[in-house]
Parts: structure tokens; sequence; C-alpha cells
């Protein structure tokens, strides 16, 4: 590696290292947006220099950097949640678990009189009190086996960490397998958006994506039941998995697609007397809108919203769906089906774009790189918000998250496309290759 790419990440890592310290003291920040998208801005500039300078990163040198990332997720284990309440409602939903309750019945709602003796401050920091539980059923097991120990912010946090370290593993063996250098790892492992949506706010995504990259080492190592059992396990916990898994079908058996929603259906058995309740939560909260793109012009097309919503969702589901008949490259199918669930969905979340990670530590994909840093406009919604704005992203701040991105795609497939037609005209005539 060259001194100057290795002082380049050295400094990279100095100004990561600075915001990670801010956003472990800074506490919560949905009122310093501002703020926080200014540091945001700062370490994901870094992390981009770093990414650039790291090619030939390896050895105790990687070691190092890896190292590092896991000081600054242990530095902001302590701190309280950075821009969302999300975890409390884990926290929540796994003590109504402990006490004999089910989160997906109506009577077992955080708002229920039943549960009054047990309000606390947990119970307060919680929002959307009148929600039956929105996740699906394997996080509901995971979020009660961690509140069996500890019902502290710090203990769902180092649960969602140590899940993450764990897709950084993963992944490791997946460049190994793939040839690839190992330094890319600093593509999941430096990303500020991971570091502020895991570590710094606490969202479970990290569960179901190691268990989405455990279904791709196995299908990538051959072993297609265990692949299967996987991604089930992940659709159990998170639902996108399970998307992702239908772009693979063609590489499964029929014996592994039974064992898959034998799998999945027995992580439903605990939950069985919610009955219809288990879809409530999640249907409510599939109604609203937040940061949508695309689905937009289908609202402004579609008979109403409910119908614009359908048919983004068989969208995505025919993508997936053709992507796996043709048997595509896995990683490349992946990625293809996250980024148009990402353009499609009703409600797109900063933390949502964690799903890209994975597909781009494998392949490169710079406009998705690039949407892992614009996404955090997403958060100029708690200004608004606290002004009496209502809910939603201005279509202005919109512009700032997805435009970037779009352009970065299209400069990429237009240089490629020239590249092409330069290495064409360059190849002799077949007559004179005959000859």
């Amino acid at each position: 590696m060259r001194t100057g790419s290795l002082v380049v990440v050295l400094a990279a890592g100095t100004t990561l290292t600075a915001c990670a310290i801010f956003w472990s003291g800074a506490g919560d920040l949905t009122g310093r947006v501002a703020l926080h998208l200014a540091v945001h801005g700062v370490a994901f500039v870094a992390y981009l220099c770093a990414l650039a300078a790291s090619r030939g990163l390896q050895g105790r040198r990687l070691a190092a950097a890896l190292a590092l990332a896991v000081a600054w997720r242990a530095a902001l284990l302590p701190s309280p949640p950075l821009l969302s309440e999300d975890i409390y409602r884990y926290l929540w939903e796994g003590r109504v678990q402990s006490l004999g309750g089910n989160p997906y019945l109506r009577e077992d709602r955080a708002s229920a009189e039943k549960w009054a003796p047990v309000r606390d401050e947990l119970w307060r920091s919680m929002a959307h009190k009148s929600y039956t539980a929105v996740y699906p059923p394997l996080w509901q097991l995971a979020a009660r086996a961690v509140t069996a120990a500890s019902h502290s912010v710090v203990a769902m946090k180092a649960f969602l960490v140590a899940c993450e370290l764990g897709v950084w593993a993963v992944l490791w063996a997946l460049l190994r397998r793939r040839g690839l250098p190992s330094s890319r790892l600093l593509v999941v492992a430096w990303s500020p958006l991971a570091l502020v949506e895991v570590a710094g706010s606490g969202h479970n995504d990290s569960f179901g994506l190691l268990l989405l990259c455990l279904g791709l080492l196995a299908l990538d190592s051959g072993r297609r039941g265990g692949s299967a059992a996987a991604v089930a396990l992940g659709a159990a916990a998170k639902l996108l998995p399970g998307i992702v898994a239908i772009a693979w079908v063609r590489r499964y058996r029929l014996r592994d697609v039974v064992l898959a929603a034998a799998v999945a259906a027995l992580t439903l058995l605990p939950y069985a007397s919610a009955g219809a309740d288990l879809w409530r939560g999640a249907s409510d909260y599939g109604s609203w809108r937040f940061n949508e793109s695309l689905l937009a012009i289908l609202d402004a097309v579609a008979p109403s919203r409910l119908a614009a919503q359908r048919a983004a969702a068989l969208l995505v589901l025919v993508l997936a769906l053709a992507l796996g008949l043709r048997r595509a490259e896995p990683v490349r199918a992946g990625l293809a089906v996250v980024a148009a669930w990402l353009v499609l969905s009703a409600h797109v979340l900063p933390w949502y774009a964690l799903w890209l990670l994975p597909w781009l530590t494998l392949v490169d994909a710079p406009a998705a790189l690039l949407f892992t840093g614009t996404i955090g406009f997403a958060y100029m919604v708690y200004p608004g918000n606290q002004s009496g704005a209502g809910w939603q992203v201005p279509w202005e701040i919109r512009a700032l998250e997805y435009l970037p991105p779009l352009a970065v795609l299209a400069w990429s497939r237009f240089e490629r496309r020239i590249c092409g037609l330069r290495h064409s005209s360059a190849e002799p005539p077949a007559h004179s290759v005959r000859a």
C-alpha cells in the first residue's frame, strides 16, 4: 500500500473518530438535525476518501482499521438513541412477553390499561402506543431473549452491534470465497450510516441482515437447504430477505422451499393466539407515506393510494421473480431487489439504506453507495414536524436525497456505454480476424 494512500486512510479514520466522539456525547439529536447532518456530511466524505485509498489495506493494518470501527461502536453503546425511539418499542414488547402478554394482540397493546402498573420511562419514551407489534415474530423472540437478560437500551444496542459484527464476519468469508480484497469490509465497517443507525440509534435491521448474509454465504457454498432456512428466518425477522430470496428461486430445490416455509411457520407458533391480529400492526404501518419517491408517480396515476401501493409491491415482486427465473448472479440480483424496494416503498426511513451495504461490500455500485449518505437528509422531517408542518419530507429535501444518486447512476451507465462503443470500434472487422 502506498504511503500517500495510508495517510489518507489515517486522516479519514481520525475524522471518523472525531465524529463518533461527537455522536457518543450528543444525546437526542432530533432537535439539532442541522448539526447532525453537518457532522454526518464530514464523516461521509471521510468515508468515501477511505474507500478510495484503502485498496491494498490488509493484514495488521486492516485489523487495526476494523478494531477502530469496533471502538466507535463501543463508544456509542452507552449513549441514548440519537434520532429514533424505535428501540424503546423493542424493549417494551420484549417486556410484555416476559409478563405473559402477546404483543400482536390488541388487548396487549402498550396503550392497554392492563399494563398501567408497569408503565415507566421506557413506556413513556415509545411512540404509537396504540399500535400492536409491527415487526415479524422472530424479531419478537429475539427481543424477548434480550430483555430477559436486561431491559436496558445498552443491552439491546449491544445485541444489535453483535449482529452487525456477525455480518462483517460473513462478508469477510464471502470476500475470500470470491477472491475479492478484504479491504472491501470498510464499506460496511466504516459506514457512517451503519454507525449512526445501529450503535447510535439501535435499529434492529442488523439482525435481519445477518440472517440474509448467512443465506447468501450458504448459497455461495452450495448449501441450498441451509440458505433457504437462513433466508426464511431472515424473512421472519424483517420480511425483506424473503423478497430477496425470490430472486434466487431457481437456485433452490422444491425441498428447500418446503423447508423454508416450515421454518418460517415455526416462528409464528408462539404468537398464533393473535390470529388475524398478527398482521394488524404491519398493516397500520404500511398505510403511511414517508419520504417516498417513485411511489408518488404511481399515486398520481392509480385510482387510489392503496392501488398504487399494491402496484409498487407487485413491481418489486415481479422484478425479483424475473431475476430468479433468469438465474441472475445472486449478489447483483439482491442489490437490484433492495434498490427497487427502496425507490418503490411507501416509507423510506434512513436506516432502510442499511440493506444496501452488504451488496456494496461485494460489488461496486457508486449510486447506491452515495444514497447511503444522502438518505440522511430524511431527518429534516424533524424540524418541519416540530414547527407543525406534519410528518413528511418536503420535495426539495427529497431532491437532495434522490437526485445525486440518480445523476451518478445515469453518468455510470453513459460512461459504460461510451467505453463499450470505444472498445467495439477498436476491434478489427471480423474478416480481418479470419484472415
